[in-house]
């Protein structure tokens, strides 16, 4: 006569790691990760961003941190399952290396410059995920803000599985000097706020309802009148939301452009008025994230 079967599986102390099924067998039990989790089952299953799985091998993947997994194309964030990678920082504390007359960091930067596996750092910076990575969303993070809580984030899969660079580079070619809109927004993604949003430079106008934009969006490649215009604009945009130039990339350029035509008008890599009186902050830098 065989002894009776103890279901460990159904003992008051869980044999198996949270994140994993138990499967009962007969005078044993088995330990398995549930999906997207990654481990031996019975002490750990960790979550692992499916982005960082498909690009690395075991070795690279056994060696990283459960939270925040540093690599070539930069930074991964898995806190709370999110899976947002780093792949760009836009800073006024250095070069105005996002409004080059050539556009080259928009268009044609193929190697990465700057601190990638830092949202920390105020500089500007672009990793080879700029380019690689494809996803859904983007969200806004302050380089000042160690819990990366997003200032803004995209709603309603605003980049279609494309790579930031295919999505910002599918509006049209206007590197060298070439106008990029007239009194409009070529494209926009809907976003809710959050964090220091409303404290933060190129934010002022999140709020506003405008003639080329309403509230709670962002606009690429966004001009108003012959006064200025923005690579990505936040919020409300046009004559009762300040025109243009506000978010990241601006220019006072008359007629929107990545030419700066110099004296009182100027360009930053982000802020608000893009006017020599009116210096944006340089405190802080801003993190660009995709999933």
């Amino acid at each position: 006569v065989f002894p009776s079967d103890i279901d460990e599986c159904s003992a008051s102390i869980r044999p198996c790691d949270v994140n994993a099924n138990c499967q009962n067998s007969y005078g044993s039990y088995t330990c398995s990760c549930k999906s997207g989790f990654y481990g031996n089952g019975k002490t750990s299953c960790d979550y692992r961003c499916k982005a960082f799985k498909d690009l690395f091998d075991k070795e690279r993947e056994d060696k990283v941190a459960k939270n925040i997994r540093f690599m070539k194309h930069g930074i991964i964030n898995c806190s709370f399952n999110a899976g947002w990678t780093l792949i760009a920082r836009f800073s006024n504390s250095d070069g105005k290396n996002w409004m080059r007359d050539d556009g080259f960091w928009w268009y044609n930067r193929q190697i990465a410059t700057g601190t990638t596996n830092n949202p920390l750092v105020n500089d500007d910076m672009i990793s080879t995920a700029f380019w690689s990575i494809s996803g859904r969303e983007i969200k806004i993070t302050r380089s000042d803000d160690p819990s990366h809580n997003p200032l803004l984030q995209t709603t309603g899969n605003c980049l279609g599985g494309q790579t930031f660079r295919s999505k910002i580079t599918s509006y049209g070619d206007f590197r060298n000097g070439k106008v990029w809109a007239s009194d409009q927004c070529l494209g926009s993604c809907t976003v809710q706020y959050g964090g220091q949003y409303n404290s933060t430079d190129g934010f002022q106008q999140a709020d506003c309802n405008g003639n080329i934009q309403s509230a709670k969006r962002i606009g690429f490649w966004c001009d108003w009148e012959s006064g200025d215009g923005a690579v990505v604009m936040i919020g409300g945009g046009g004559s009762s939301c300040a025109r243009a130039d506000h978010g990241i990339g601006i220019t006072e350029t008359n007629e929107a452009s990545f030419v700066d035509l110099g004296s009182i008008a100027t360009e930053y890599d982000f802020g608000y008025d893009a006017n020599i009186n009116n210096a944006p902050a340089q405190s802080y830098s801003l993190n660009l994230w995709i999933r």
